[in-house]
């Protein structure tokens, strides 16, 4: 059995969904602490299950809607490059938010896109730096070339680290991008999040190892998957935005498809996703509402619109919960849900894993074993998270050309799903392959 926690500024609900395809929701509602909450849930899902005898294997939540950036936190961005920018400008263009408060420090250095310096790093100028900095602050660290070679990335954390008694320090080369402008956003947003992330994962582990001792841990991603509960306090930008792709596979799992387009209409609002064999399409990168672009994996959903259906060969289904009417698209509501899809979702989500790097190859034989390699490391993820290594498959493995970059330089690409087959997770998609 499988339970799926969602959680917001409200309360939080969860679903238990048993091997025989039967599903019972709780909802709290409750202003007390997150850890609170969480024991709460917990008590009345176990004192449900107890009754069915089916043993828990894991717990997921998706926490998208209780996570807020902290911009009010000051933060200094180390920005390693062979020069400043021309255009000051361009310094306020890489503010996640209005209003936050951002010191940046040029540190000379940086790596060609072949991994080579540029220029040595100014160790003497980050020294003085680090030593005169008060102690405690928190630092993103992004460097020109640092996908490819991250060492002077490193070298100047490790002097943070030496010198500065940090908070914390973000790596901007940790996300994938080949803009420095995007990178570094992303890390500015993800230390943004650490703080609050991390208490939620200590909490949320804390309690369910007292209640469910040997139920697995995950959280909720933005590709409408999910990774271990470890994950949220390290990287907490790539489960940001996972409330909606959640909320399509809970609409699926309600529904019975598993592979086909979907309309989902919810607090969320109404937008459009496509899945194959219980997994959404994917795009590498999200734009947020300010339309500033975030390094990370994300479920590619759309607005709703007559144009878009008008494309489709197919009807989508289309799902409405939460009370929410979808808009008059000349397409029937197919399934009205009073379940919590985020929930039902949270429990549906199979277990990712990416490798997504740039890499110096000379011929095709390297090309392969950069690829190889990028494939063992995601099935060893899996693998380490608990996956059957029968279960993991491999839906994406290519290699991809960099755009207006060096021949040599090329972008492996990886995505790795850990899941329990379509009929065990939608047991109404027994015999339908394809709904709609």
């Amino acid at each position: 059995m499988r339970i799926g926690i969602s959680s917001d500024s409200e309360g939080m609900t969860g679903v238990a969904v048993f091997r025989s395809g039967a599903r019972a929701s709780t909802r709290i509602r409750s202003s007390t602490s997150f850890a609170d909450q969480v024991d709460t849930l917990l008590h009345e899902l176990k004192a449900i299950c107890s009754k069915d005898g089916d043993a828990i294997t894991s717990i997921t939540i998706d926490v998208s809607a209780a996570l807020e950036p902290q911009f009010t936190s000051p933060v200094t961005v180390v920005r390693i490059s062979p020069r400043p920018p021309l255009d000051t400008h361009r310094d306020a263009t890489q503010a996640p938010g209005s209003g936050f408060a951002t010191e940046i420090i040029h540190a000379v250095g940086g790596h060609t896109i072949l991994g080579e310096p540029l220029l040595p790093l100014d160790t003497e100028a980050l020294e003085r730096f680090a030593q005169q900095t008060p102690r405690g602050a928190r630092y993103v660290v992004t460097g020109v070339g640092s996908l490819v070679n991250p060492a002077h990335e490193l070298q100047a954390g490790r002097m943070l680290l030496e010198h500065a008694e940090p908070e914390s320090i973000e790596y901007a080369h940790r996300f994938s991008h080949g803009s420095i402008a995007i990178r570094e956003r992303t890390a500015l947003i993800n230390s943004s999040l650490r703080e609050e992330a991390s208490a939620m994962s200590t909490s949320l582990g804390v309690v369910a190892d007292r209640i469910f001792p040997r139920a697995r841990l995950f959280v909720t991603t933005n590709d409408g998957g999910s990774a271990p509960i470890a994950s949220l306090a390290d990287s907490p930008v790539h489960s940001l935005y996972a409330g909606r792709p959640a909320e399509l596979i809970g609409a699926a799992a309600v529904c019975g498809v598993d592979t086909g387009g979907l309309i989902v209409a919810g607090p969320l609002g109404v937008f459009f996703g496509e899945i194959a064999e219980s997994v959404p399409s994917v795009i590498p990168i999200h734009r947020d509402e300010a339309g500033l672009r975030v390094a990370t994996q994300t479920a590619n959903l759309l607005p709703a619109t007559d144009a878009l259906l008008a494309r489709q060969r197919t009807a989508p289904t289309v799902v409405a919960h939460g009370g929410m009417e979808p808009p008059d698209l000349g397409v029937p509501v197919h399934q009205r849900s009073d379940l919590d899809l985020r929930a039902v979702g949270a429990a549906c989500v199979p277990r990712t894993g990416w490798a997504n790097r740039i890499v110096n190859v000379s011929n095709a034989t390297e090309m392969q074993h950069a690829l190889t390699a990028a494939r063992a490391r995601v099935e060893a993820r899996l693998v380490a998270s608990g996956s059957s290594p029968s279960d993991i498959r491999i839906l994406e493995s290519r290699v991809i050309a960099t755009a207006y970059q060096h021949p040599r330089v090329v972008s492996v690409r990886v995505r790795g799903v850990s899941s329990e087959s379509a009929e065990s997770i939608l047991p109404e998609a027994r015999g339908h392959g394809t709904h709609g």
